[in-house]
């Protein structure tokens, strides 16, 4: 090779290598003018702490510390033989509130039944007894007007009788005057057989009227006791018909009966619903002393230990989520990098625990504030002499992937990420 094929071959070496450099250095301005990058950027998940719903004593455990569980794999177990009588008594007083309630069910048809049959009887008898007072009372009246027409026929009867007494008198004068003219021959035997006739005659109806007015002074006492006798049985009648007045007052007022049972069945049948609720209630407890897991995730910060006792509420252990739906980055961005970052733009993101691997996300959402304005102690600028600090925004970057690699990003990690300013591959419904 000649010495000038040589010179022009280096020269095409540092022609290209300084192209290279300079494409290096126009990438390098360009990325720096679009891209965002920091390492202040961490792993947060919503990690679920577990307490149990019930305190007793823990008598087994199924799980220990970085364990993974599935939703519904049982965690510990409480002593649950006290939750087991609970229930037993709980049902105890369902099925007697629930039979009261049936009883007290039964009774309101059967009052309301017999108190409308009671009721119907009085009223017939009510009825009856009215009948039996018109008709008594139809009967003094008819026998009112009977005695009375008897009174005024011995009446009649007996005002005959002076008449026809003095005709009996005045007879008898002839007779016993014809009687001794007829022995001395002075009048007819004729005249004087027809005196004795008349006579005799005379007496005959004064006997048959004193018969007849006897028999009409019976009849009239008859009449009487009879009259009597009627309105007696129209005094019964009528203390009857008040009886019964009386005994339909007291069925009408037994129709609030029915109602009664019928609030009383209902005041039980609110009980044994009450009791139903209790039993409900004792067979959650109980089902609540085994305790699951209520999602999928490793387990952490376990205290507990059989035989310890469990408090309501208390967590004893945490589970932590390796799903992307409950994985996430906080970026934590100077202010001065914020002005081109916006939701649903790219991210690239390199986990220090994964180096050889980068994955994709996306930015989902800013803070509401700077993370100084939610510390402990605030700081207030007012007071003292001011100091510039360039603050950081919490910016919360999702992962594109939809499966977690290998379960190996876990919550806390470090990660480094580039928020490329110029793609967004998310629309997101608000802006920042």
């Amino acid at each position: 090779m000649s010495v000038d094929q040589a010179s022009g071959r280096t020269y095409l070496l540092l022609f290209s290598a300084m192209l290279a450099i300079g494409g290096e250095a126009g990438y390098w301005w360009w990325s720096t003018r679009t891209d965002v990058y920091t390492d202040n950027a961490y792993v947060v998940s919503n990690i679920t702490p577990i307490a149990s719903d019930v305190t007793g004593q823990i008598v087994a455990m199924f799980v220990d510390d970085n364990m993974y569980v599935q939703p519904g794999d049982p965690i510990a177990q409480i002593n649950p033989v006290e939750f087991q009588i609970a229930v037993d008594q709980a049902l105890a007083e369902y099925q007697q509130a629930d039979q009261a309630a049936e009883a007290a069910e039964v009774t309101t048809v059967y009052t309301a039944d017999d108190r409308k049959s009671m009721l119907d009887a009085a009223e017939a008898k009510q009825a009856e007894a009215e009948r039996a007072v018109s008709a008594a009372e139809k009967a003094v009246s008819t026998k009112a007007r009977l005695h009375e027409m008897e009174k005024e026929e011995l009446a009649s009867l007996k005002a005959q009788l002076p008449g026809l007494e003095a005709l009996q008198t005045n007879a008898k004068y002839y007779y016993d005057r014809y009687k001794s003219l007829a022995h001395t021959g002075d009048v007819p035997v004729q005249e004087f057989d027809n005196r004795e006739a008349a006579y005799r005659e005379s007496i005959a109806k004064v006997l048959s009227l004193n018969s007849d007015i006897k028999a009409a002074e019976r009849q009239v006492l008859a009449s009487e006791f009879e009259l009597q006798e009627a309105e007696d049985r129209l005094d019964q009648s009528k203390k009857a018909f008040e009886n019964t007045e009386a005994m339909v007052g007291r069925a009408e007022a037994e129709q609030k009966q029915p109602t009664i049972a019928s609030d009383t069945a209902k005041a039980l049948r609110h009980q044994q619903m009450l009791a139903e609720a209790k039993l409900r209630d004792a067979k959650i407890r109980l089902s609540d002393t085994l305790i699951r897991a209520p999602r999928a995730g490793i387990v952490g910060r376990r205290t507990l230990q059989v035989g310890r006792t469990v408090e309501a509420g208390k967590p004893f252990l945490s589970i932590v989520p390796l799903d992307f739906d409950n994985l996430w980055i906080v970026a934590n961005l100077r202010e001065n990098q914020m002005p081109n970052v916006r939701i649903g733009q790219s991210v690239s993101i390199t986990v220090d625990a994964i180096a050889d691997k980068t994955f994709h996300g996306w930015v989902e959402s800013v803070a509401g504030g700077s993370g100084a304005v939610f510390s402990l102690f605030p700081p207030d600028n007012a007071t003292g002499n001011f100091v510039r600090v360039v603050q950081r925004l919490p910016v919360r970057i999702r992962f594109s992937d939809k499966e977690n690699y290998q379960n190996r990003i876990r919550p806390g990690q470090s990660t480094r990420v580039t928020i490329d300013t110029t793609n967004i591959v998310r629309q997101g419904s608000q802006g920042w």
